[in-house]
């Protein structure tokens, strides 16, 4: 590789034909050491024959040019004229994915035998449309975002564009991680880092509150180490943990739930530690972010034994309710429990919540199947009720 100019001065001047129709297309930029080592990874080296084919219109230009000369393609270069029937069918065949629109057809086309569809992990007609798609519905979530970044159908459109949904492929998955090579002849951000990483840093990317968050008679904060203590016996006891998804745990798994409580993460977890004005640890609260556009959670809570019937576990609630739809903007909040926890029921409807789902026998745990339910509560519904 790198040293056929030597052996076959034909192919050589083809070589640098296709490198100088290359550069005619991308600007001449160096490629780094760290740039050669992402092509490698990610593409191949055009085969033989190939070359003379670039020249002609009927394959695409190399997506990069080595250091060294060496023209890199993605390994189904080749692929969609094999689906086309043949090199000859692939134009007709191409364009016919933009049906009604010739001169768009015409446009992608042209943009595909220059070879400047080197970010997409799949370079097809349906990724292409898919990608074009996608970015549209980036920019009009921004579009909404902006103006408020609470918007919850700008966050739904922004998490469907950046990490798609269920049939619907997401920039994040289509395209590859490109490199600062990328960059240069781009002339600025990659499709990546413009519609993907810089809106998932400003919208998709939750901040952490101001801790404590305080109410009439709690305080609930991030979990410390020094909390395992409060939670030994009660999670340690089967009867406590009866309704919970985990089983009784010993002294050191406890320490080591609590110990993962307080890593940061991505910030989609928190587990909080629920604790009196002077400090004593009461129980816990969880809100799990999730979600298209991270735009709902879960909500979850304990009260230890010894602290049960002062109505604490609804104190608390409603303040991590209030978190999650005035701090991180959330469109809808639910809460999943086993149907025979009857106590958390409750507790759901004093809230506000709706019961939305009876599911029958659907989840196993402990050995069993058992049924749950699913309450939710919208942002609007929260706030009509609060007046």
């Amino acid at each position: 590789m790198g040293d056929d100019t030597l052996t076959d001065p034909v192919h050589g001047g083809l070589r640098n034909e296709v490198r100088d129709r290359f550069v005619a297309v991308n600007g001449d930029h160096a490629m780094s050491s760290e740039d050669d080592a992402y092509v490698r990874e990610h593409f191949v080296e055009a085969p033989p024959g190939a070359t003379r084919l670039m020249l002609d219109g009927r394959l695409p230009l190399p997506s990069y040019v080595l250091g060294d000369g060496t023209a890199m393609v993605p390994a189904d270069h080749g692929r969609l004229a094999e689906l086309a029937g043949g090199l000859d069918r692939l134009h007709d065949w191409f364009v016919a994915f933009w049906e009604g629109d010739e001169a768009a057809g015409e446009r992608e086309w042209q943009a595909y035998l220059s070879g400047q569809h080197a970010g997409l992990r799949e370079v097809s007609p349906v990724r292409i449309r898919q990608v074009a798609e996608r970015v549209a519905e980036a920019r009009a979530a921004l579009d909404l975002l902006r103006r408020d970044p609470h918007d919850p159908i700008g966050r739904g459109m922004l998490g469907e564009a950046v990490d798609g949904v269920i049939a619907v492929p997401g920039l994040d998955a289509m395209l590859l991680p490109m490199t600062a090579y990328d960059r240069l002849r781009a002339g600025g951000p990659t499709i990546r880092e413009r519609w993907v990483d810089a809106p998932r840093a400003a919208y998709l990317t939750p901040a952490p509150p101001v801790w404590p968050l305080r109410t009439e008679r709690l305080l609930l904060r991030p979990h410390e180490l020094g909390d395992a203590d409060a939670f030994v016996t009660a999670w340690g006891s089967e009867e406590w943990t009866s309704l919970l998804l985990s089983r009784p745990m010993n002294r050191a798994e406890v320490v080591e739930m609590v110990r993962r409580r307080t890593e940061r993460g991505d910030g989609t977890f928190l587990g909080l530690a629920v604790t009196t004005l002077d400090g004593t640890v009461v129980g816990d609260s969880i809100l799990h972010l999730q979600g298209t556009g991270l735009s709902e959670a879960e909500i979850g809570w304990t009260v230890l034994p010894e602290h049960a019937g002062r109505g604490y576990a609804t104190e608390a609630a409603r303040a991590v309710l209030r978190l999650g739809f005035e701090h991180y903007g959330l469109r809808r909040i639910m809460a999943n429990l086993d149907v025979r926890n009857e106590r958390s029921a409750a507790l759901c409807e004093r809230l506000g919540m709706r019961r939305e789902v009876h599911r029958i026998a659907d989840f196993w745990s402990k050995g069993e199947w058992t049924s749950s339910y699913e309450y939710a509560l919208l942002r609007e519904e929260w706030r009509a009720a609060r007046g």
